[in-house]
């Protein structure tokens, strides 16, 4: 096992990244000619236009909320927000305390 573990040099690890690269260059230039890259470009025959029905109805104008309206969704999502992080408070205590319980029973 300790036969696979080989120390590389920053200069070991450059060159075998370019062989890589270069092995990559050498596989698209080979499988390229085999593409017909002729279907890739835009055809000078354009296809018949298709027409679509539109039905236009009127629709609801934008108005502005109210301020109620906007107390209500702050108030919603600020309760959302500190219920949130209550809840991740509370997980993320309970994670530490079983970690710490355990690694200082590790300890004993």
């Amino acid at each position: 096992m300790t036969g696979l573990i080989v120390a590389l040099s920053t200069a070991d690890v450059t060159v075998r990244a370019g062989a890589v690269g270069l092995l990559a260059l050498v596989a698209i230039a080979l499988t390229s000619g085999r593409i017909d890259w002729g279907q890739f470009r835009r055809s000078h025959n354009r296809p018949a236009p298709v027409y679509l029905r539109v039905d236009q109805r009127p629709g609801q104008i934008y108005r502005h909320p109210s301020i109620r309206r906007r107390a209500a969704a702050t108030g919603g999502l600020a309760g959302f927000a500190v219920a949130g992080g209550v809840a991740i408070a509370l997980v993320f205590s309970v994670v530490v305390a079983l970690l710490v319980e355990s690694i200082t029973g590790l300890l004993r």
